[in-house]
Order: C-alpha cells, then structure tokens, then sequence
C-alpha cells in the first residue's frame, strides 16, 4: 500500500495542479499534466471554489464521469467473478 502510495499517488497529486495551476509549468508537463485524472478532479474543486479552472469544466466532468466509469466496471466485474474472495 505504501508503494502505490508513494509511486502513484503522490506524483499524480503533485502533476495535477493541487498547489499551483499548471500554467506555470513547462509545457511538456502541461501536456502530461492533462492526461492525469487528479488534474481534472482538484481543478473541479478549484473552479466550484473562485469559478476558475486550467480547463474547460465540461471537459473535466466528462473526463471525471469517465473514469468512474471504468472504475465502476472493474469493481462490479471482480465482484461477479468473486476475485479474491474467501469463502
């Protein structure tokens, strides 16, 4: 847990803008920046909060609505399939 922690987690939440916007950053990392899911969700709360954001918020919503998308088909398929589970 610590390694997916420290491996993905807090680089994404580095990359995606939580404590300055992505504006700053060189434009490579703005592209990589992009194609992060944190990204989309922090600039959510940041638009909600002073009604401005990196990216368009329909984008964000889509790409957010996306993404639990998916998370909700691996979740319901290891659910079906029993995967892991102790009986």
């Amino acid at each position: 847990m610590a390694a997916i922690t420290n491996f993905v987690i807090v680089p994404l939440s580095f990359l995606s803008g939580t404590f300055y916007s992505i504006q700053r950053l060189p434009e490579i990392w703005q592209i990589v920046a992009q194609f992060n899911p944190f990204f989309y969700a922090i600039d959510g709360f940041r638009y909600g909060f002073i009604g401005q954001g990196d990216a368009p918020f329909w984008l964000g919503a889509v790409v957010m609505i996306g993404v639990d998308i998916l998370l909700f088909l691996a979740v319901h398929r290891m659910l079906v399939s029993g995967y892991k589970l102790k009986s």
